[in-house]
């Protein structure tokens, strides 16, 4: 059911009740009845139930996906890395000092762990941004292009919805590399040049591009961010999050008590 059906079926049934309902509208707001109820049976998607596992696996035995997160490791490891440097540019651009908050915020349905955010309080703020650093210039010219990735709008209207801000930005920044990821990329583009050394001079020569595609302060700070403005949630919006929010909890306690069960 959309927003408009529901304020739509509210309207029909107050017509009901005055006896102002014509045979076509009784029809449509049977339909809509009908739907209503078939919405309620959420069923999960696969994607969902994978994330479900994700969570049970930390929350019951502290393990994470080895696999997936092996391979995301070093784009991970520059975005934690380069948070500070990150909002002290965003901070420049927008001629404000951001505020971070380290601590895992959340109310009685959601939680998440916010970047940066402008208010008395994180729980009084009025703007929240969340940082996304783009690995490499490709990568963060793509982001302008094809706007929010998959996840990231409720991400932030989550926040939005514990801390009470209304306003709310993706922010995409393009920050230097870490030394760290410089120097492990140096070894990994060695070996797959099949350089003998790291000091052999054809290797320097390749290097070159490779080292100056990872350091980004020769282009304008203002050409390295990137914001996107996101809406709040609606309450309705906000509700079907935290009626999936019940559904969730249902499935993983009766797949916790299969799982138990198991071999027993």
């Amino acid at each position: 059911m959309t927003e408009l059906q529901e304020k739509k079926v509210l309207e029909f049934e107050q017509k009901e009740k005055d006896k102002g309902l014509t045979g076509p509208q009784k029809d449509e707001l049977n339909a809509m009845i009908a739907k209503r109820e078939m919405s309620k049976k959420i069923v999960l998607s696969d994607t969902c139930i994978e994330y479900l596992m994700q969570v049970y696996a930390w929350e019951t035995e502290g393990m994470i996906p080895v696999d997936k997160e092996s391979m995301e490791i070093l784009s991970i490891s520059k975005g934690k890395k380069q948070e500070k440097q990150a909002a002290v540019l965003l901070g420049f651009v927008d001629d404000v000092v951001y505020k971070d908050h380290k601590e895992r915020i959340s109310n009685e349905f959601l939680s998440g762990e916010i970047d940066l955010y402008l208010g008395e309080s994180v729980y009084e703020a009025h703007t929240v941004a969340d940082i996304k650093n783009a690995f490499d210039y490709p990568g963060f010219l793509k982001k302008i292009n094809n706007g929010l990735e998959n996840g990231q709008q409720d991400q932030i209207r989550g926040y939005g919805a514990i801390t009470n801000a209304k306003e709310l930005y993706i922010a995409n920044c393009l920050v230097d590399c870490t030394e760290e990821n410089i120097e492990e990329v140096r070894w990994r583009v060695a070996k797959k040049f099949g350089a003998v050394t790291i000091e052999s001079p054809e290797f320097l020569e390749e290097w070159k591009k490779w080292e100056r595609s990872m350091r980004f302060e020769h282009i304008d700070p203002y050409k390295r961010v990137h914001k996107i403005k996101v809406e709040p949630f609606t309450e309705f919006e906000r509700q079907k999050v935290y009626d999936k929010v019940k559904i969730c909890r249902d499935w993983l306690g009766e797949f916790h008590e299969r799982y138990e069960k198991m071999n027993k």
